[in-house]
């Protein structure tokens, strides 16, 4: 079989929202102790409408398990924590909602500030949330108690995206007028502001090893960066501009979804891209790979949820 012939469209679900997608998230929760049950494979997404939904995905089809109604303007960002219990959501009306993902029941609120949140994070421990602001400032959160621990300043006009890498010892930020920021976060410290793009961030995300970022901008170029360095180690132009990329998580690919509607997969190493998909018909907002590295989730303006056959590249090279 050949590479092309690999990768495949395994579900679209259309009209899944009643309007656009703007993003969404991929977990497995693991069964715990002695329980029977096999692993559950969860996808929430949330957009224009307010609502957040969690989809339960059993043989490659997708069953709607919750409608999370709590936000009164559009959620422009959903993260879940790193064991797959807990969501956070972000929205234009300046709340962070916790909610419990497998009942979908709301844990609490917290309260912002006028427009003080955007994009949203999770610690690897699951205990803290960063989330970037409209100031430029990234404000980390304890979880349960819902009070501010620490302020990191960017010093830009507005931070669009933010992520906390999976060592626990960074945070990186996505801005406005084309930078990254790196902390370190345990002494707050900006380590690097790095010149990455001519327009803004629209998103960041650390590598599974915490020694890249990748970045994805409105000038329609996905890069990576060293985390120790700030040098640039790769950088794909893609046709248009680019709202998200990801990595996938052993850490051999990435995706990303762009503004004329595809979903681009690569190889990490070079950033060589190894399929476009062409199955939305208007902007792609989010992508992210499952837990096994073999499967994606793209949202979109059109709608529709897609999930997409992605075979690991080592799986690809035989």
């Amino acid at each position: 079989m050949t590479a092309a012939k690999a990768y495949s469209l395994l579900c679209k679900k259309e009209n899944a929202h009643e309007d656009p997608i703007y993003c969404c998230a991929w977990t497995k929760i693991m069964p715990t102790g002695d329980s029977n049950e096999k692993a559950k494979d969860y996808i929430v997404t949330a957009g224009l409408d307010g609502i957040s939904k969690v989809w339960e995905i059993k043989n490659n089809k997708l069953e709607l398990l919750h409608v999370l109604k709590g936000h009164s303007m559009a959620i422009v960002s959903v993260a879940i924590s790193p064991d797959g219990y807990t969501l956070a959501t972000t929205s234009l009306d300046s709340i962070l909602i916790i909610w419990e993902l497998s009942t979908g029941n709301k844990v609490h609120e917290i309260e912002t500030g006028s427009i003080d949140t955007w994009k949203v994070a999770f610690s690897p421990d699951g205990t803290k949330v960063v989330s970037s602001t409209h100031t430029g400032k990234l404000i980390i959160y304890d979880v349960e108690k819902k009070n501010v621990l620490k302020v990191l300043d960017t010093r830009a006009k507005f931070a669009l995206c933010v992520s906390w890498s999976k060592d626990s010892k960074f945070i990186a930020s996505g801005n406005v007028d084309g930078n990254i920021c790196i902390f370190d976060e345990t002494q707050g410290k900006l380590i690097h502001t790095v010149e990455a793009h001519t327009e803004g961030v629209r998103s960041i995300e650390f590598s599974p090893n915490s020694k890249l970022v990748i970045t994805a901008s409105s000038d329609g170029f996905v890069k990576l960066f060293n985390v120790a360095s700030g040098d640039l180690q790769a950088s794909l132009e893609l046709k248009t501009w680019v709202l998200q990329a990801g990595f996938s998580p052993d850490g051999a690919c990435i995706a990303a979804g762009t503004g004329d509607g595809e979903v681009v997969i690569a190889s990490t190493s070079g950033l060589k891209i190894l399929k476009t998909f062409q199955d939305h018909s208007k902007i792609v907002w989010g992508v992210q790979f499952n837990s096994s590295s073999e499967k994606v989730v793209s949202v979109s303006k059109d709608k529709s949820i897609n999930i997409y056959e992605c075979p690991k590249l080592q799986t690809i090279k035989k």
